[in-house]
């Protein structure tokens, strides 16, 4: 079931650490899937790619986030509607003592989801 979520202007924390994400209100996601880290397809315009979707809380912000770093996109498209697709769950959330442990981690989601090095 492909989701169709406009894309919001986040805190650029991602890109500062190397996977800019994309960002969205969460809405009803949370109804259908619990917290966690999803392989999925994100669909731009014409263009299929795939991503690592991150719904949960988030230490730095009150409520749950939902976002998605894109495999191979680094476009601002702020404001502009994209649909997205969740496939398997990779693992749930987990805490992180530091900035490198969360970077680890997010390379070892990559390589589960599609074997491939960033």
């Amino acid at each position: 079931m492909w989701l169709r979520r406009k894309v919001l202007q986040g805190k650029k924390l991602g890109r500062k650490i190397g996977f800019p994400t994309l960002n969205f209100h969460v809405g009803n996601f949370g109804k259908t899937y619990s917290e966690g880290v999803y392989a999925c397809q994100v669909q731009v315009r014409k263009t299929t790619y795939k991503g690592a979707l991150y719904y949960g809380s988030r230490l730095s912000s009150r409520g749950k986030v939902l976002e998605v770093h894109v495999l191979g996109f680094n476009k601002n498209i702020y404001n502009q509607f994209i649909q997205l697709k969740v496939s398997k769950k990779i693992r749930g959330p987990l805490l992180f003592n530091n900035i490198e442990a969360l970077k680890k981690q997010i390379q070892e989601d990559l390589l589960r989801i599609v074997g491939v090095k960033k």
